[in-house]
């Protein structure tokens, strides 16, 4: 059996190599047989809020704390759910008492400083209160689950825009046309009855028809307000004055105005013209004018590291970056702020810096949620995980690891064992035998399938390795995958024909096929087990098979003779025969 920490060592290696979602089903196994260990809801709140699932990360946070009050993680894991889900006010105080515990702690700082720059922004806001409603949190959790709007639905900015629009409803034709993140939205609530249902109370019943106007569908005034404002046409010469032409004229909206950019904002684009045609030495000087003229916009400092970037000058990128942090220090902007501070971990990455970058992009998505700096983030773990690996690699290490295995499994601590036999794959993982050694200590264990897939790596390496098909031939046996222990042991067989331990487990299963393989109620936990091989999945999907159990019911000496004439057939069924699909007699 398993254990806790088992499940819980499972879930952090899960969550190192980013997938959360696993991290998250191990944190809840681990759980179910230690659910007072203030740590696994810790974990868990992380995977979760790795997910955007804010609301179970709120749940999980909470729980830590009840059972561990001193543990400043969990306020740290609590108030980067509440600022998630727009509670600003609740996770400044979070922190500040995560604070009180550890007074040091760097994260409990970063996520203090961001909460409170969100509350100052959102204070005397006249829609801050809509995204504290229930009905608008559940709306913003519909929108997470959503494939087409989860990319963006937990963004800060997003978030607050929504409650703009439902305090000012008149301003929404306008949020559509200048953000396509509105009309994604809109098709998804549309099409969900309970989304649909808070929208259109919340917001479309705010919105007042003049006197006398009929009434609308709630499906047709959206579609009105897609409509209300239509995208201007390009502007045509007429060299003509016809009625129509002058008419065409008179119904287009008038050309937009121009934008008029200042000094310092004309040398910034023409520093971006240069640095797209790769002219970077012409980047850096319109860049440096523009700071000139505007030493107090951060992402002049940016784009000036972007150059010193493509440059391989990444000293000097650092310093610009760090320039341009300290003028946030007066004009804050948590956007901006997570732009430069996304820029320095790139450039930190790029010096082989794994540690410092990865900390620039955490610091980077508590300011700003982008998914694309998450994407970096992932990217980069995997890296850094990667090049571990490739230098923790020692061969004759390896060996020792291997033989301290050995000692532990002789001296029946299989845990240990196991744990031994890993680090020597970690330091040499084109061994088979570590792999093989490491079965052997999980089949003690009871841990079948995860012997499986360690013997089936094994066989990847050497294939002609016997030792690893007994053990994996008996590894389903006795799990009852009686059709896949025979196939096993004839493969082995035809490597080794006098292997009397082989020999004897393909008799042993072939009779246990026969006698159906236990009670009843066993034989449907084979047969549903089975049903989930895609291998049998296939067969029974094959329209030959199909037909044939159907003519079987009505017509079973037909079946019989079809059988006897198609050798392939015959196989087939013969495996779902073994496999406790099909029973005989």
């Amino acid at each position: 059996m398993s254990t806790a920490q088992q499940f819980k060592d499972l879930g952090n290696q899960a969550f190192k190599e980013n997938k959360f979602e696993e991290a998250a089903k191990f944190y809840s196994q681990a759980i179910e047989l230690n659910p007072n260990d203030h740590i696994l809801y810790s974990n868990r709140s992380g995977a979760y809020a790795s997910l955007s699932k804010y609301q179970e990360a709120l749940t999980d946070a909470e729980k830590c704390i009840q059972l561990n009050p001193n543990f400043a993680k969990g306020y740290q894991r609590k108030g980067l759910a509440l600022h998630y889900l727009g509670d600003f006010e609740k996770a400044v105080d979070t922190y500040q008492q995560g604070l009180a515990k550890d007074p040091n702690n760097s994260l409990l700082q970063e996520g203090l400083k961001a909460a409170q720059t969100e509350l100052q922004g959102t204070q005397n806001n006249p829609f801050a209160s809509a995204l504290k409603n229930p009905n608008i949190i559940k709306l913003l959790g519909i929108l997470q689950k959503d494939p087409r709007t989860s990319s963006f639905a937990s963004d800060p900015t997003f978030m607050q825009l929504i409650g703009l629009m439902i305090s000012q409803p008149q301003m929404a034709s306008q949020f559509m046309q200048t953000d396509p993140r509105i009309s994604s939205a809109l098709s998804v609530i549309l099409e969900n009855p309970e989304a649909q249902s808070i929208f259109f109370s919340e917001f479309a019943g705010k919105v007042k028809k003049p006197e006398g106007e009929q009434k609308d569908h709630p499906q047709q005034q959206s579609q009105k307000m897609e409509e209300e404002q239509p995208h201007p046409q390009p502007e045509q010469q007429h060299h003509t004055h016809s009625e129509q032409s002058s008419q065409k004229q008179h119904n287009q909206p008038p050309p937009k105005p121009q934008p008029q950019f200042e000094e310092w904002e004309i040398q910034k684009n023409l520093g971006n013209d240069e640095y797209k045609n790769k002219n970077f030495e012409k980047a850096l000087q319109y860049y440096n004018a523009a700071l000139q003229l505007n030493k107090d916009e951060a992402l002049l400092y940016n784009n000036k590291a972007a150059v010193f970037i493509e440059q391989k000058l990444y000293d000097q990128a650092l310093e610009v970056i760090d320039e341009g942090l300290k003028v946030l220090e007066v004009h804050s902007s948590f956007q901006k702020k997570a732009k430069l501070l996304a820029r320095k971990a790139k450039v930190l990455s790029l010096q082989n810096k794994f540690d410092e970058a990865i900390q620039m992009y955490e610091k980077s998505l508590v300011e700003d949620h982008v998914q694309s700096v998450k994407d970096d983030l992932k990217k980069l773990q995997k890296m850094k995980q990667d090049v571990e690996a490739q230098n923790y690699i020692n061969p004759q290490l390896g060996e020792e690891a291997n033989t301290k295995g050995g000692d532990a499994f002789k001296a029946g601590k299989f845990p240990e064992a196991i744990h031994c036999y890993s680090d020597a794959i970690k330091r040499n993982p084109k061994e088979p035998k570590y792999y093989c050694n490491r079965a052997t200590a999980y089949m003690k264990l009871m841990e079948f399938p995860n012997a499986v897939s360690d013997l089936e790596k094994c066989l990847q390496l050497d294939s002609k390795y016997v030792k690893a098909y007994v053990k994996k031939a008996n590894c389903h046996f006795v799990m009852k995958e009686f059709h896949k222990a025979k196939n096993v042991y004839e493969k082995g067989l035809e490597l080794d024909p006098n292997n009397l331990e082989m020999q004897q487990g393909l008799e042993k299963v072939r009779f246990s096929i026969l006698q159906g393989g236990g009670s009843e109620e066993e034989q449907q936990q084979r047969a549903k087990r089975a049903m989930q091989d895609p291998e049998i999945q296939q067969i029974l999907r094959e329209p030959e098979v199909i037909n044939l159990l159907n003519d079987m019911k009505e017509h079973p000496q037909d079946g019989l003779k079809a059988i006897k004439q198609n050798p392939s057939l015959a196989a087939k069924i013969e495996k779902l025969i073994e496999a406790g699909v099909l029973k005989t007699g």
